[in-house]
């Protein structure tokens, strides 16, 4: 038992020895760059929040939508990375939806994320 908790410690502490192994870069409009958010795994508040924003890009559901259709103004431009490895898109929240376009792939997604619990994550004070 004693051996299981400490590898369960292990792993939960890991992303705080490497915090920059996994960070978050949350701006506002897609042209402005006025920077919202900057997070890195440095607790695990943070690691929590990051996750969150994670998995409403994992989460979506692809939308026959054309990607030149996507939205002139987005809201949000959101990078998060990952051991190297950077996911970026553009979100916008549109009425009752939070789209957003995958840059590396040009496609769109509809998140699984009303527009009120995406602003609730956004302005989520750290504890």
């Amino acid at each position: 038992l004693f051996l299981a908790l400490l590898a369960s410690a292990l792993i939960a502490l890991s992303g705080c020895s490497a915090p920059n192994s996994l960070q978050l870069d949350l701006s506002q409009g897609y042209g402005n760059h006025n920077k919202l958010l900057h997070l890195n795994a440095s607790n695990g508040s943070n690691r929590q929040r990051i996750e969150d924003f994670a998995a409403i890009l994992e989460n979506a559901a692809p939308l026959e939508k054309d990607a030149e259709l996507f939205a002139y103004y987005p809201d949000y431009l959101l990078t998060i990375s990952r051991k190297g490895q950077k996911t970026t898109a553009l979100v916008d929240v549109n009425g009752s939806f939070v789209d957003f376009m995958l840059l590396e792939e040009e496609q769109v997604y509809r998140a699984n994320i009303s527009p009120q619990e995406l602003k609730a994550l956004v302005h989520q004070s750290a504890h």
